[in-house]
């Protein structure tokens, strides 16, 4: 029987992810997913949903129930020529609508983009994985907030003590460690202010070492590193440069995620934000006081100058 795909990230049809043996790796009950034999790529086969995912492949309602009801966790799997074959059905990967995962800059993000997110997120009661009100996030002493911090710093050592406390810290498929770095891998996008050692030790470690966090975290942090995320994320990143009315709907659509995962990723999205934020008014400052200018604070983001004041 051949079922088409209605939906499918781009990437699935650029890489050489469609010429490689695979397996069922593990099966819930509005998807599953599939890893190829290096055990470092996953996809997602799942029904249309408005956060479709990196790597992921969506079908009708009915195919994907179908197919659901027949695979079995630990199935072999052959893709090749856009073709998944898979529990005796053909899975054409070659759908007539596709989305991309990659992250487009749409211009960083501003004073007034800043005001207009802290302003929204602070209105957040819903509790992040480490039990503390998204609200809070800003004032934060806990360990996971501190923990960002310090990969917000320069100190190499501080950083690496602190990615080795977030990753895989925290109960369930995406711990909260894990999405609050996919949440500052974000943050530091936007901001235009990447630390590429940092990722590249990251990266290395996830390629590395076995069992730092579950399969599918694995899976979702080096697509951040490689500036490829969910839907919602995506959408929420172009909302708060573009400062439109879509920013709160935004904001929710990333709460949805998973039970406390969107949590997650905004309070490390937005801890990484207000670090860079108040280093950056802490240096105006100093500049004034150094000047006697007591003018706003000016900035630059994406080669931009702004105000804050």
């Amino acid at each position: 029987m051949l079922i088409e795909a209605c939906c499918s990230d781009r990437e699935i049809l650029e890489q050489s992810i469609l010429k490689s043996r695979w397996h069922v790796h593990s099966k819930f009950n509005h998807s599953f997913n599939i890893q190829d034999e290096t055990s470092q790529r996953l996809a997602v086969i799942s029904t249309e949903q408005t956060a479709a995912v990196p790597n992921g492949i969506y079908l009708k309602v009915s195919d994907f129930e179908q197919l659901l009801s027949e695979v079995r966790v630990g199935d072999p799997l052959i893709m090749q020529n856009r073709i998944l074959r898979i529990a005796g059905r053909q899975l054409v990967v070659s759908p007539t609508r596709e989305y991309t995962s990659h992250y487009v800059s749409t211009g960083g993000l501003t004073a007034e983009g800043w005001k207009e997110y802290s302003f929204s997120l602070k209105k957040v009661k819903k509790p992040t994985g480490y039990q503390e009100p998204l609200s809070t996030v800003f004032d934060s002493g806990n360990d996971f907030t501190k923990a960002i911090d310090a990969l917000c710093s320069d100190s190499l050592p501080h950083q690496r003590k602190a990615l080795h406390f977030l990753i895989g810290r925290g109960p369930g498929l995406t711990p909260s460690g894990d999405d609050m770095l996919i949440g500052y891998l974000a943050a530091r996008l936007i901001l235009d202010n990447r630390d590429t050692k940092l990722e590249t030790y990251l990266r290395t470690k996830l390629l590395s070492v076995a069992d730092l966090t579950t399969d599918v975290s694995k899976h979702y942090l080096l697509c951040g590193l490689d500036q490829r995320f969910n839907q919602s994320i995506l959408q929420l990143l172009k909302a708060v440069s573009e400062i439109t009315d879509e920013l709160e709907p935004a904001i929710q659509l990333v709460l949805q995620t998973g039970h406390t995962s969107g949590a997650d990723f905004l309070a490390g999205f937005s801890r990484t934000l207000n670090y860079f934020r108040n280093e950056r008014r802490e240096a105006t400052q100093i500049a004034s006081d150094e000047t006697g200018d007591n003018e706003k604070e000016t900035g630059y983001e994406g080669g931009k100058k702004w105000q804050i004041g």
